[in-house]
């Protein structure tokens, strides 16, 4: 039996991979200015991104996504689609989540990406461990 591939898991690679095209491409740029003073990002942001989908907040989690924007109403119906499924999924295999707590927070040098590791608990009480990247943008952690 091959095993079954998360759709989150597999947005979160996607995303993940966008994520560090973009950060290569635009993050790593020091105008100067020295980023001391950017504070980590508060964890429960991840853990509210996170959620967004189990609350039935689709669109909410979209526009959190940097890499929606400025695509076309129709992508943004396809990626709420794969949400609601991964989502309906996690209800039938594990009863859906029960909790999500951060477990460490990896920051960039320049401070414009954090990789947050989450422990995700189900309600058959079952867990595992996910990345959960965000990228600052403006002052605001988005969802790469």
């Amino acid at each position: 039996m091959a095993p079954e591939i998360s759709v989150m898991r597999f947005l979160h690679f996607c995303f993940g991979l966008s994520f560090t095209l973009f950060t290569l491409a635009s993050c790593g740029k020091n105008d100067g200015q020295d980023n001391r003073d950017v504070a980590l990002p508060d964890d429960t942001i991840a853990v509210h991104y996170y959620l967004l989908p189990t609350q039935g907040r689709y669109e909410d989690y979209i526009q959190a996504m940097q890499s929606c924007d400025g695509t076309t109403s129709a992508y943004q119906e396809g990626v709420k689609k794969m949400l609601k499924h991964h989502q309906e999924t996690v209800i039938k295999n594990k009863g859906g989540v029960a909790h999500v707590e951060t477990v460490r927070t990896e920051l960039s040098a320049d401070k414009c990406w954090a990789q947050v590791f989450l422990k995700v608990t189900y309600a058959d009480s079952s867990h595992e461990e996910i990345l959960f990247p965000l990228l600052k943008e403006k002052e605001r952690w988005r969802i790469p």
